[in-house]
């Protein structure tokens, strides 16, 4: 039993396993598991302002390939996966900004920082990867993009990029529409398509934000003789009451509701963007 309890702890804290099948190894192949990472969910780290910057250089230095007819944008997200094309055509700047920072490195582990059912979900800022959640996205990688407005309309599963009043601005953050928002025909500059994962970009739809989250754990009465184990605010003019966890600090509970209450568009459960890379639709290796 010790024998089978030492091999059982060796296996579990082991980086990787090989696993070497005769069927797989006919066609040179073997299936290399990340066993710590997928037993051990790996832990967020905030990175700092000079790791950041460290990041931007290497995607204002990273020099990608031209873009292609060929080329798909493969983004990996905690829901699932979402292939994209390109067009090039419309918004070749665009369309190459994108696979610079994609292919740099640049998007992996950020997140989708302002998520709006029925109209789109935002994401591309490298300051959700920080400790300063409100600064979210207001980041950008160093440098922008003048715009190229085309006549592709916007609709469910278009991607197209984010900027401020000046339509000069775009830098890298982006977003893909939930449903048609003609509003911002020739407004944004459409660069790209969704071809592959729209159940992923459903889900995504459908979570819940900070604000809801609070709302549907909140009751409109105040249970009988529970005044000191509720918590009372204010909600669109109307009083509701949340159970504060045992052991909770009530003043700092207060201001975790309260401020979760702001984020109207920033869901509950975090949609992380793990990595984006762009290839050819004849690449067979992921060489990174």
């Amino acid at each position: 039993m010790v024998i089978i309890y030492i091999i059982c702890i060796s296996f579990l804290l082991s980086d990787t396993l090989i696993i070497d099948n005769p069927l797989l190894s006919k066609k040179g192949l073997k299936f290399n598991a990340n066993m710590k990472g997928n037993i051990i969910p790996k832990a967020p780290t905030d990175l700092s302002p000079v790791e950041i910057d460290l990041i931007k250089s290497k995607a204002k230095d990273f020099i990608p390939s031209p873009v292609t007819e060929n080329d798909i944008i493969i983004m990996k997200t905690n829901f699932g996966t979402m292939e994209f094309i390109f067009y090039n055509e419309e918004a070749p700047n665009h369309s190459y900004n994108f696979k610079k920072l994609a292919n740099s490195g640049f998007y992996d582990e950020t997140i989708f920082h302002r998520i709006i059912p029925g109209f789109m979900a935002q994401g591309g800022d490298i300051l959700t990867r920080d400790s300063n959640k409100k600064n979210d996205g207001r980041g950008n990688p160093g440098w922008t993009v003048d715009q190229e407005f085309n006549n592709i309309s916007h609709e469910k599963g278009v991607l197209s990029m984010a900027r401020s009043q000046d339509v000069n601005s775009a830098g890298s953050q982006f977003f893909i529409c939930f449903d048609n928002a003609p509003h911002l025909n020739n407004k944004y500059t459409v660069f790209g398509k969704l071809i592959s994962g729209y159940e992923v970009l459903d889900k995504i739809e459908k979570l819940k934000s900070e604000a809801n989250y609070i709302i549907d754990r909140s009751v409109s009465k105040l249970p009988d003789n529970e005044e000191n184990n509720f918590l009372e605010f204010n909600y669109k003019n109307r009083k509701r009451y949340i159970k504060i966890p045992l052991n909770e600090n009530k003043n700092k509970f207060r201001d975790d509701i309260n401020n979760s209450l702001k984020n109207i568009h920033k869901t509950k459960r975090p949609v992380e963007i793990i990595k984006v890379r762009v290839r050819s639709e004849n690449f067979e290796k992921d060489s990174n």
